[in-house]
């Protein structure tokens, strides 16, 4: 299991799945475990898949059984997670996640708009390469369309045909730039 919170959403999920197999299921929990990457540097992945497969087999070593507590506790965990019916998860550290309202990234996808036109596949790869809590590429897109909706951002072709089919800039540009025309005129 990665430190992120799919990994540990999945693990809630799943430990509800089996009961019946208490004492007998190991974990591999890759919290604060290095690594040695492709260049021989030590590394903490957050992601099963960043570890090489020659490392893999070798922390495969460190797997623990899951303790009949955590049997006890963590299947109540999805259950709460459930009910609370978030749309957005993190992990705050260890195995706590902790629910958001679908706002929750909007802040990094207006640090990525400018006040220039962009793609807006550019805007969304910026955001994802830079934004330390992590989601996935179809829920920033869906933000930035709401964004849009809401006259944060302003658009430039059509939405409707996909990613790469618009730029997007901040909205009020353009009241800006009228302005400036109008005092360079005068």
């Amino acid at each position: 299991m990665g430190q992120n919170q799919h990994d540990v959403t999945g693990y809630f999920w799943l430990m509800r799945q089996f009961k019946d197999y208490q004492g007998r299921i190991m974990i591999l929990y890759l919290n604060n475990l290095p690594f040695i990457n492709e260049k021989g540097q030590l590394f903490y992945p957050t992601v099963v898949h960043e570890i090489q497969p020659k490392e893999a087999v070798k922390a495969k070593k460190l797997a623990r059984p899951i303790t009949l507590s955590e049997f006890e506790v963590d299947p109540d965990e999805w259950k709460r997670l459930s009910e609370e019916n978030s749309t957005v998860r993190i992990l705050e550290g260890g195995k706590k996640i902790v629910g958001k309202d679908e706002m929750f990234y909007d802040g990094e996808v207006m640090k990525n708009v400018t006040t220039e036109w962009q793609k807006a596949w550019r805007v969304l790869s910026n955001t994802l390469h830079r934004m330390k809590i992590k989601t996935g590429d179809v829920f920033l897109m869906w933000r930035m369309k709401e964004l849009i909706a809401q006259g944060r951002i302003e658009v430039l072709g059509d939405v409707s045909k996909g990613w790469k089919e618009f730029d997007v800039r901040l909205q009020g540009q353009q009241q800006q730039e009228t302005a400036a025309s109008e005092e360079a005129i005068a």
